[in-house]
């Protein structure tokens, strides 16, 4: 059972991302090029730890996402907001930290929470763009990633903190932008 939840959790977080895409190719969504490039990173470490931590084939799940998000960093590169601030930064050369902790240190618990620090770093610059601009975000990209992440930890083969923390964030951070999102929306006018 818990092998097929991650196959939906999959195909779900690949359907929701179709709409992001074609509006990245159409020039309405502007992805912030760091937050997604930062954020397929932190995804590929995600998977790789929630692996070697008997997390199963939920697992998988944050494999796929570090590729989607690689994907809309390179349509990024071409139309999206590419402004790098010092937070950017640290929260790149947090990620790298993280990378080194796990790999040499052996310290998954440690990694994976600045893997959850280094996304929500990351996740600021959506955040507050989608706050100003919030007509310039798929809004259902974000929502079926909720879903997704609910999902996800449904998929766990091995309930710890190390495997629950960067899917129970996520599906926090993705709800709260969604509902940023709506909200701004009815205040700020489409351009």
């Amino acid at each position: 059972m818990k092998s097929i939840v991650a196959i939906i959790a999959i195909v779900i977080a690949i359907v929701g991302y179709i709409p992001y895409i074609r509006d990245c190719i159409k020039g309405t969504t502007k992805p912030h090029v760091i937050s997604w490039f930062t954020w397929a990173l932190v995804s590929f470490i995600a998977f790789g730890i929630q692996l070697l931590n008997k997390g199963g084939d939920g697992s998988y799940i944050n494999l796929v996402m570090g590729i989607l998000c690689t994907i809309v960093f390179f349509f990024g590169l071409k139309n999206g907001t590419k402004n790098i601030t010092k937070t950017d930064w640290v929260a790149f050369s947090l990620a790298i930290v993280a990378i080194i902790l796990w790999l040499i240190v052996k310290q998954p618990l440690i990694s994976i929470i600045l893997v959850v620090f280094i996304d929500f770093m990351s996740f600021l610059p959506t955040l507050l763009k989608g706050w100003r601009k919030p007509w310039s975000e798929t809004i259902v990209t974000f929502g079926v990633s909720a879903i997704k992440n609910g999902l996800s930890i449904y998929a766990l083969s091995t309930y710890s903190l190390v495997n629950i923390l960067f899917p129970a964030y996520s599906f926090i951070a993705c709800t709260y932008f969604v509902i940023v999102l709506i909200l701004r929306r009815k205040i700020v006018k489409k351009e």
